[in-house]
């Protein structure tokens, strides 16, 4: 008698990254597309434009939506290759997924649509844009999802503090863990802990410029408004803000804002003092200084690498079989960021893509 052989069910849909259910990937089987017809037909979605502005890497582009796995159902290029980066960014580096201008430069090719797209973005509130310490035109950008999700980590290890000795990011871990297991967070703690929350829904919708006078931060953690700027400086904002911050502190009741919320802010690594201009802070992310030296150090050990051979050029595919010693951020994001800035030029071969050093520094 024959047996009746059984197939595997089709493979679950893909999740969107808008939160939807993706369409079958191509070449599902018959029986995944009858399902889908049977279900009735989806109402039409807009898609990222992944064309519209060009792909300066097509496989690199590829690549990452291979690895991602997800249908881009986003309002623009530039956050579209966001979330792929984001999706590539390596777990170890004990730091938010954050990119660079000049890895979004590696994966479009029209830099002018680049940065206007990024420019809404910030404007909107969909991305933080942050000035790195390594210069003054290095900037971080970061999904304001996972700066919220920082912050809120943060508020957990001040209301459940955990055993010292690690990371600010191990830390709250453990802090999620003993809230977990029901501990009761101090009235101090309570206090303190609610500037966390003030950052995300009084600060980060008003001000999405890079950096923040001190009058502007204090009026608008104690809710009174103030700031709402959404241009790249407060210099020109700064003589305004100081002129009004003392009679907008009494109106708004601001004496519930202490330096002590501030300095809470500054341990978390979430501002860092303003030395080029107005008495400010800069927005920044926990664990900064490591993600700044990472970077620069990942930077010269691959010139290193290819400033000893002779060309100075490596397969892209033998450059990411090393390891790095001075960098927890990996080959591949260097590359990506190398490549976006000139640093290292990318060719295509017969043996896939060649790397070869360009310009010194990055």
């Amino acid at each position: 008698m024959s047996k009746t052989l059984r197939l595997p069910p089709p493979p679950a849909k893909r999740q969107r990254l808008a939160g939807g259910v993706g369409a079958p990937a191509g070449g599902a089987p018959a029986a995944a597309a009858a399902a889908a017809a049977a279900a009735g037909p989806a109402p039409p979605r807009p898609r990222a434009a992944l064309h519209n502005s060009g792909l300066h890497d097509t496989y690199a582009f590829d690549e990452l939506a291979v690895e991602a796995d997800v249908d881009l159902v986003l309002p623009n290029d530039t956050l579209a290759a966001l979330h792929l980066l984001r999706g590539r960014f390596p777990a170890e580096a004990k730091v938010a997924p954050f990119a660079t201008k000049a890895q979004l430069y590696t994966v479009l090719a029209d830099r002018t649509a680049v940065d206007r797209q990024l420019d809404e973005l910030r404007r909107s509130n969909a991305v933080r844009v942050m000035q790195l310490p390594a210069g003054k035109d290095e900037y971080a950008i970061m999904l304001t999802q996972d700066y919220v999700a920082a912050l809120r980590r943060s508020k957990a290890a001040v209301l459940h503090p955990p055993a010292s000795g690690g990371s600010q990011d191990e830390e709250a871990g453990s802090s999620a863990a003993a809230a977990a297991a029901g501990g009761r967070p101090t009235a101090a703690a309570q206090q303190a802990a609610q500037v966390f929350d003030w950052m995300e829904s009084r600060v980060l919708p008003a001000c999405s410029a890079a950096m923040v006078t001190h009058a502007e931060l204090l009026q608008l953690l104690a809710g009174s408004g103030g700031g709402g700027r959404s241009g790249a400086s407060s210099a020109a904002a700064a003589p305004r803000a100081a002129a009004t911050g003392a009679a907008g502190a009494a109106a708004a009741g601001q004496s519930a804002v202490t330096d002590a919320h501030v300095s809470l802010l500054l341990n978390h690594g979430f501002l860092t003092r303003y030395t080029g201009g107005p008495d400010g802070y800069l927005f920044s992310m926990p664990n900064a200084g490591a993600a700044v030296r990472s970077v620069a150090a990942g930077r010269a050990e691959i010139q290193s690498w290819l400033q000893r051979r002779r060309p100075h050029e490596l397969l892209e595919s033998e450059l990411e079989k090393r390891k790095m010693q001075r960098s927890v951020l990996g080959v591949r994001w260097h590359v990506a960021d190398m490549v976006g800035s000139g640093a290292l030029l990318r060719r295509d071969t017969a043996v896939g893509p060649l790397l070869i050093a360009g310009r010194r520094g990055g």
